[in-house]
């Protein structure tokens, strides 16, 4: 199974998700790391990408992205 990690600035705090560009979604888990919240430094969250798929897409201004729920990743500890 593929494991794949993306960098993501910050979530999305107006309702709470993120922006997930869907170039850099990959079969099986996909890992999230935030690089410029604080709150979140140092944790690693995981979703798959069936649940990915799921979610609806929304254009960040120049590409397109899942928007995905901050509730539905999983942090790894």
């Amino acid at each position: 199974m593929n494991k794949n990690r993306i960098e993501i600035w910050q979530p999305r705090y107006k309702d709470n998700t993120v922006l997930l560009a869907k170039y850099k979604i990959v079969d099986g888990e996909n890992e999230i790391i935030f690089t410029k919240a604080k709150h979140l430094a140092d944790m690693v969250f995981s979703i798959n990408s069936n649940d990915i798929k799921q979610c609806s897409i929304a254009n960040n201004g120049k590409i397109d992205c899942y928007v995905v729920p901050m509730d539905k990743l999983t942090r790894i500890v």
